[in-house]
């Protein structure tokens, strides 16, 4: 399991520009904290927002561009979680076996 870091680059209204992730993921919570806190450093203004755990940041107060960013814990997909014979259909397990 990782965490990863999703950016969303909103204008006026909360209008969505653009959006991305930071460095492709992370291994653990920490990493991917000291990552945020890099990237947040870039920017003269930065908070966090307590209604949705997310961080927010811009150049200045009075800017029309804001960017969003949320940490989120990668839950393994269910096939990846399953053992590869679980994931195949009944008859290739039988050509399997022969």
């Amino acid at each position: 399991m990782g965490y990863r870091l999703e950016w969303r680059l909103l204008g006026r209204e909360h209008r969505l520009l653009d959006s991305g992730e930071i460095d492709n993921g992370f291994r653990d919570r920490r990493s991917a904290l000291e990552a945020l806190g890099a990237f947040l450093m870039q920017f003269p203004i930065w908070d966090r927002d307590p209604a949705d755990g997310s961080w927010w940041a811009q150049r200045s107060a009075d800017a029309d561009l804001k960017v969003k960013i949320v940490l989120r814990e990668q839950v393994p997909s269910l096939e990846d979680a399953m053992p590869a014979l679980w994931a195949t259909k009944p008859s290739e397990q039988t050509a399997l076996r022969a």
